[in-house]
């Protein structure tokens, strides 16, 4: 009979100690499912490794289909493309699955007080699920769902697995290189990893947001009424206590008729701590049910709404971001900085949401690059990281976690895994030029783009 904890004296449990077997063996084992984890193991898939994916929840997609953010921004700088390669495939794909129609520009805050023109992608989340799966069986990935990479495993001082808590239990994964990209940096931090912020600093985060999918919208109304009236229904739901912010920002489907808004902001919580998040999990879908009502009260083409889907999950912006070989800052956003070792190009805008006074946007003045060094825990070996759990700031985090950068990042760290894993070395010891030359056969985006004449950056507090 297996040993189970025992409460001990006073309040303390007594856990036994357990061997694991490793059930499972692979070249890369990548953590979390999202669009930086599944970019990540469809190219390490495709660059020849023997890859195994590890994802909680029972489908792939992370913020775009759990928690409904149904819409790619990061894959242009302005009219120049800077995204290409396993995320620009996974556009294609979405079109011809008939879950999206192509990239189109959007005013970004449109009934904030200076919003920022973009190019965004919108999409059919239940689609992106589909074209996820089957690229993944494509590639020939071996997938774990309802499975949470909870700890890593290592060997002599460098990382060669993980554990997945399943349903069934606990299960051990053996693997040359892990490539950590859950969001929450589990992998890393559990592994010693220094990190950029810190968890005195943990409810200070940016804030979350609930997304929601209404069905029966005039869509061609609202988009039609003119920018000073939806400031003015903006304004109006703040006074009323019906929105949380000066914000009537939506995305419509392919379909026409849907909208996916995004309108609710539940500040001061921690989405790496079980308790917080519980409590913004309530507060974001109470906040759906005001949202609802103000829209459908006041705000013309919504007079027919009704709510057909809450997100899954609360989209959260900010955990933990881990301190790797370089921390890419503000100030290289800002400067549209490149590097000798980029491994992905990025357009922005830097989006930083604060829990006091709002939103601020800027648009860089030239696409910025996202250095192979950025994705290398300091300290900690045979490891690499992708998505918002990068080396970053928190400013210099608001341009690459769009999710259109999040792919290019875990295109990135992937081809760097199955290289490591193919050479029998260190991903830390992988040349930045080998591993920028796999990208580029994928068809990815490293080098920057031409620019005829780079703009000024201009910060836009909203």
């Amino acid at each position: 009979m297996t040993s189970l904890p025992q409460l001990s004296t006073g309040n303390t449990v007594s856990v036994p100690s357990v061997d694991l077997p490793i059930a499972t063996r692979a070249d890369v084992v990548v953590a979390g499912g999202g669009p930086a984890g599944f970019c990540a193991a469809i190219a390490a898939a495709r660059t020849g490794a023997r890859t195994l994916l590890v994802e909680r929840a029972p489908f792939f997609g992370g913020t775009a289909t759990g928690a409904m953010v149904a819409s790619f921004m990061g894959f242009y700088w302005r009219d120049l493309p800077v995204g290409g390669g396993i995320g620009h495939e996974i556009t294609q794909r979405l079109i011809d699955a008939g879950g999206a129609s192509g990239f189109t520009p959007y005013l970004l805050a449109e009934a904030s007080e200076k919003p920022l023109r973009v190019r965004t992608f919108p999409f059919d989340p239940e689609i992106l699920k589909l074209v996820m799966d089957d690229m993944a069986a494509e590639a020939g990935v071996e997938i774990r769902l309802h499975a949470q990479a909870v700890t890593p495993v290592t060997a002599q001082g460098s990382v060669r697995g993980l554990i997945a808590q399943n349903l069934d239990g606990p299960e051990a994964i053996g693997s040359s290189v892990v490539v950590d990209a859950t969001g929450n940096a589990v992998i890393s931090r559990k592994s010693g990893c220094h990190t950029e912020n810190s968890a005195e600093g943990r409810r200070d985060r940016q804030p979350m947001t609930m997304m929601a999918r209404l069905s029966d919208v005039d869509i061609k109304r609202f988009r039609g009424l003119a920018r000073d009236e939806k400031r003015r229904l903006a304004r109006l739901g703040v006074e009323t206590g019906e929105l949380a912010q000066q914000l009537l920002s939506l995305v419509s489907s392919p379909s026409g008729n849907d909208a996916f808004i995004l309108m609710t902001r539940v500040s001061g919580l921690d989405g790496s701590d079980s308790r917080d998040l519980t409590r913004a999990e309530t507060l974001g879908r109470d906040q759906v049910r005001s949202v609802l009502a103000f829209l459908r009260r006041a705000v013309p083409g919504f007079e027919n709404a009704h709510l057909s889907a809450i997100a899954p999950w609360i989209g959260v912006r900010e955990t933990w971001r881990i301190t790797g070989d370089y921390l890419l800052t503000e100030s290289d956003v800002l400067a549209g900085r490149q590097f000798p070792d980029a491994v992905a190009q990025a357009g922005g805008p830097l989006d930083v949401h604060d829990n006091a006074s709002g939103l601020t946007l800027v648009e860089p003045p030239a696409p910025f690059a996202i250095p192979y060094r950025s994705l290398l825990p300091k300290d900690v070996d045979g490891l690499l990281v992708a998505g918002r759990c990068l080396s970053a700031t928190q400013s210099a985090m608001g341009a690459v976690r769009h999710m259109g950068t999040a792919m290019a990042t875990g295109h990135a760290a992937g081809a760097a895994a199955a290289l490591a894993a193919d050479l029998g070395v260190l991903p830390r010891q992988v040349p930045a030029g080998r591993v920028r030359a796999v990208l580029r056969a994928q068809d990815a985006i490293v080098d920057p783009p031409h620019l005829e004449q780079p703009a000024s950056a201009v910060a836009t507090p909203i």
